[in-house]
């Protein structure tokens, strides 16, 4: 009857070494090639380290020390990888020190060597003592790592958390035939498994090469679309001001007019008086700061569902729906009593505000309303300025039916 020979345990070693040496290679390629993130070294020389444990164990025939050598480069992967961790997840508050990390490296290898020198015939302990670390390291890693803030919304953190945990676990019955063994002298092999080790240490290898190129390509697509939304900010937004600029408001503002029943909704277009003088009587600084008392007073004295952009220069405007040009007029009122007891406070120098107000007709476009309200803001200026002028449409021209004057000083 066919069977089958049992595995050439230096062939096995040697394929081991050249999967460790590729996979080592691959890190290190790709860290050259792309983009990098802190920790992504200690990745690649947890990989380096396991090629190094592989290239011992092939060595250690014919010279014992290479033993020592593979047993310490075998137990630094979970703990070099936990650094990579800690400095890719830099802003993680993590419960343990790096120096800890160093200590349970260093004690646990300590203590592997204590047992050898003890007895280096003993090969059940050497077993015992190696798993024994090894799961703990295993654990430790596993219990920091979930301490990571994001690693209930990564996929990949969840995936390093059961290969970590399971990994453990598969060494528990190495462990207990290490156990069982103790004593056992080096003539019998069996209870050094080293075909388990040798996969365990590929398979550790190649998961960890993927899981980390995997965390790498994450991080840089949350950086690409964290980068996407600053340029869609800056692309839709008044960076002074912080409110939405020209464009992107008559796209809000068009949106919200489909939404809102016709005729009910009022459109205000208002400006700083003599902008051009504070200017130059004061330097644009100041300008900034004007621009900005506004626009925050006009946040705050409009409600949540209405809308405020700036148009350009010293020109704003605001979309109420729901409300009349009556509304829209007090609300004008409010802005400037607001804007006034802000300018105090700060110690600006004075200024004063002029408004143009429409109630919007139905089937009028914004581009139509709005041409309508600078008309009546700019009848609001021939009128001496510091006031809110409504019109109406009569026929395509605009009517002005109400002027409201405001008790504000004019620079």
């Amino acid at each position: 009857m066919f069977q089958l020979e049992p595995l050439h345990t230096p062939t096995l070693t040697l394929v081991a070494g050249l999967v460790l040496l590729t996979a080592s290679g691959i890190m290190t390629l790709a860290g050259v090639a792309q983009r990098t993130y802190r920790g992504y070294w200690w990745w690649t020389a947890a990989q380096w380290g396991n090629t190094i444990a592989a290239a011992a164990m092939l060595l250690k025939d014919a010279h014992p020390a290479m033993l020592a050598a593979s047993v310490f480069f075998s137990l630094q992967w979970p703990i070099t990888m936990l650094g990579g961790m800690r400095r890719f997840y830099v802003r993680s508050p993590l419960p343990t020190s790096p120096w800890f990390d160093a200590l349970f490296l260093i004690g646990g290898f300590l203590s592997w060597l204590w047992v050898w020198g003890i007895n280096p015939d003993d090969v059940g302990a050497r077993v015992a003592t190696f798993s024994l670390i090894n799961i703990l390291g295993y654990l430790y890693c596993a219990w920091v790592i979930k301490a990571i803030r994001d690693w209930r919304h990564s996929p990949y953190l969840k995936a390093i958390l059961c290969f970590l945990i399971g990994g453990a676990l598969i060494q528990v019955p190495r462990l207990m035939t290490g156990v069982a063994g103790w004593g056992v002298s080096v003539s019998d092999q069996s209870y050094i498994q080293l075909p388990a080790v040798m996969l365990g240490l590929v398979v550790g290898a190649m998961f960890s090469v993927y899981m980390c190129l995997l965390l790498t390509y994450e991080r840089t697509e949350h950086d690409l679309r964290e980068s996407h939304r600053q340029l869609r900010v800056l692309a839709d937004f008044d960076m002074l001001t912080q409110v939405p600029n020209r464009r992107h408001f008559n796209e809000i503002a068009t949106q919200t007019m489909r939404l809102s029943a016709p005729g009910t909704t009022s459109l205000m277009l208002l400006d700083i008086d003599h902008f051009k003088q504070l200017n130059d009587h004061f330097g644009h600084a100041a300008g900034d700061e004007a621009l900005k008392l506004v626009a925050g007073s006009a946040r705050k004295m409009l409600r949540s569902r209405d809308l405020l952009g700036r148009l350009g220069g010293d020109e704003f405007i605001a979309l109420l729906p729901e409300t009349s040009v009556n509304d829209a007029l007090h609300v004008a009122d409010r802005m400037v009593r607001h804007v006034d007891a802000e300018r105090s406070i700060l110690e600006q120098s004075t200024l004063s505000l002029s408004f143009g107000v429409v109630q919007i007709m139905p089937g009028e476009s914004l581009p139509e309303a709005t041409h309508r309200a600078d008309q009546a803001l700019y009848e609001a200026k021939r009128q001496g300025r510091r006031r809110a002028v409504a019109a109406e449409d009569d026929d395509g021209e605009a009517v002005f039916t109400t002027t409201r004057p405001f008790g504000l000083s004019t620079y």
